[in-house]
């Protein structure tokens, strides 16, 4: 049964079951099919080769043993020729056992990379499906581990137990119609205690799969420890918890070391089961075989052949018990893989697309909330019934107090999440039948925590006209109109220049002068070297860069001073002539110009107006301004 959407992987006890996970195995076996055949016949090759020594050996030894007894003045010449012949003919079979063998690992292994291909993409094209609230509640640590641990076992799930167990087939195959032709007793007496050492290995492989599933389990919350508090690790410093936090690691680390002791143990047991179902042929070879040859029903060379098809066998009888451990360890990975794929993405691109209307030389943007009431847990609601009007082509501002819903709603805009009830429509298209991409391209978001990848800064500008420009199946052309509409400008703006512009709107000029590097400078992981406002500067210029139809400003504005903000604004009001934007702040000075300002609290939409209206109704958001002024005062 798959895990429900939201739930997060882990959180309950995932079974797949067999049918679905046969179907899927073979859905990334099927492709290189002819691979694993062609490996398949390089083992039966190799073992043809390596299965024939034992009767030349055998032969050799007989005749031998024949000369031993013969007369004195017997001429050994020609005995000598065909030993030395058979010698011949070993080393030859070996060579060739030994390039079969090879031509097997190297197209089969091959396969089991390639597969590991497919399984990582597949795998990460459809993180990449998955909704915020996923993520929300999914440790980071936890999917990192899936995505490359689970992997790697993956594709040594495909890759080694095929190998091993279609030698083993083949090997036994043609090892025990050898050895019937030799002598059909000896051959039962050698099977006949495999039914009872085999029904034990049966049930110490289930402890094992069940015991990897534990390992691989307590890897994953070693990986989300690790990725948490190196993530946070300056806060951890600032608040001396260095030593909690590893001793911490180092109970989750020993916890993870008892339950690796506990698989090293079964999988232990499984090697001596396999070892002694090794060795029972050879122990039985010698009682029973070695009776035949002294009452005269086998000769010398028959015997040493048996025992050779016995010693042949060992090899791939004992890495039975490495490819069960793999196996079974790859199952788990494949289970626990399979359970992120399993997850549904709650947000689907709709069955009945509809399309935003072109500019055109109009105002576009506008956004309507119908009645929109929205939870994250489906208990207490974040938004209440809440209904709106932004014009196109007008700024407008959604102000109150923490957790009153404002970043909860423009979220909804950009269809982060699904409202519970009610529409939200842009340029009178519901949102919910736009396509994804074809929605979030025409809306620039500058979040409240910037964030920038470990890239270049100019890299991190570029990101979105990179989906722009890569990606044909998306419905939006790659902008080349100056940002500040400079009409004395003709033709086509390169993106370089683009780019420059964009660098002067968001401020950062002086910034850019100042790295040895210029756009070249390396921010560094989640843009570590940067300032906190010279990391809201640049997510504002990559915003700005897609030529959005509406521009969301999410307290972006918050890590620059006043006259920098009031810069920004001023362009801002340039750049989106004819398109929406929309500020959630705490500066409410910044709010004196913009069209409409929208007062939420407790996720209900309780004013809206001007800021002058507002000032004058001396309701909440009067209230709130008041108090701004005081704790400026108080501050100067």
């Amino acid at each position: 049964m798959a895990t429900p959407s939201d739930k997060p992987p882990g959180s309950e006890e995932f079974a797949l079951p067999p049918d679905v996970r046969r179907r899927r195995l073979w859905q990334y076996f099927r492709p290189y099919l002819k691979w694993f055949l062609a490996g398949s016949v390089f083992l039966v090759l190799t073992n043809l080769a390596t299965l024939s020594i034992p009767q030349y050996l055998g032969d050799a030894v007989q005749l031998l043993r024949e000369t031993v007894g013969a007369p004195g003045d017997f001429d050994t010449s020609a005995v000598r020729s065909e030993v030395i012949t058979a010698s011949i003919i070993i080393i030859a079979l070996a060579i060739g056992a030994a390039v079969a063998r090879i031509f097997s690992r190297i197209t089969i292994f091959n396969a089991g990379r390639y597969i590991e291909f497919d399984v990582r993409n597949a795998l990460y094209d459809h993180l990449a499906k998955l909704s915020p609230a996923f993520y929300g509640a999914t440790p980071t640590g936890d999917l990192t581990s899936r995505t490359t641990n689970d992997v790697t076992y993956v594709r040594l799930l495909y890759a080694l137990p095929f190998l091993h167990i279609v030698n083993t087939l083949v090997a036994y195959s043609i090892a025990l119609t050898r050895m019937v032709g030799v002598d059909w007793r000896l051959t039962l007496a050698c099977i006949l205690p495999y039914p009872f050492l085999l029904f034990g290995l049966r049930r110490v492989m289930y402890a094992l799969f069940t015991q990897t599933k534990v390992v691989q389990a307590k890897l994953s919350d070693l990986s989300t420890h690790i990725q948490e508090n190196l993530s946070g690790i300056d806060v951890v410093k600032s608040y001396v918890l260095e030593q909690r936090e590893c001793e911490h690691y180092g109970e989750e680390n020993e916890t993870y070391f008892q339950e690796n002791l506990k698989l090293a143990k079964i999988r232990a047991l499984m090697n001596a089961l396999i070892i002694l179902i090794a060795s029972t042929g050879t122990l039985v070879v010698l009682i029973v075989g070695s009776r035949f040859v002294i009452d005269g029903s086998m000769n010398l060379g028959e015997f040493v052949e048996f025992n050779g098809y016995i010693v042949a066998l060992v090899p791939p009888t004992i890495a039975l018990g490495w490819v069960f451990a793999i196996y079974h360890r790859g199952i788990a990975a494949f289970d626990r893989v399979s359970e992120l794929l399993e997850h549904e993405p709650q947000l689907q691109d709709p069955d009945d697309p509809g399309s935003l209307p072109e500019p055109s030389g109009q105002h576009v943007g506008e956004i309507v909330f119908d009645d929109v009431s929205f939870s994250y847990d489906g208990d207490d609601a974040a938004l209440k019934d809440v209904s709106l009007t932004i014009p196109a082509g007008s700024t407008a501002a959604i102000v109150g107090k923490t957790g009153s819903g404002k970043s909860t709603l423009v979220r909804l805009i950009a269809r982060m999440y699904d409202p519970d009830e009610g529409e939200i429509r842009i340029d009178g298209v519901p949102v919910d039948r736009i396509p994804l991409r074809d929605l979030r391209c025409e809306i620039g978001f500058v979040p409240q925590e910037p964030f920038l990848f470990s890239m270049t800064v100019g890299q991190n500008m570029r990101f979105g006209l990179d989906s722009l420009a890569y990606d044909s199946t998306l419905d939006k052309a790659l902008p080349d109109e100056p940002l500040l509409g400079d009409e004395s400008f003709e033709g086509a703006l390169t993106q370089r220049d683009r780019i420059q512009e964009a660098i002067d709107i968001a401020a950062l000029r002086g910034d850019i002068d100042g790295f040895r590097e210029g756009l070249e400078t390396l921010v560094g992981e989640r843009g570590v070297t940067l300032s906190g406002g010279q990391k809201q500067r640049v997510t504002i210029a990559r915003a700005l860069l897609v030529n959005p139809r509406i521009l969301i400003l999410d307290d972006a504005l918050a890590s620059v001073d006043t006259h920098t903000e009031r810069r920004i604004l001023h362009q801002l009001d340039t750049i989106m002539q004819g398109r929406t934007s929309i500020m959630l702040t705490h500066r409410f000075n910044a709010l004196t110009e913009v069209d409409k300002i929208f007062v939420l609290d407790d996720g209900r939409i309780v004013e809206q107006g001007t800021h002058g209206e507002l000032i004058e109704q001396n309701g909440v958001y009067a209230q709130m301004y008041q108090r701004q002024k005081l704790r400026e005062q108080y501050d100067q």
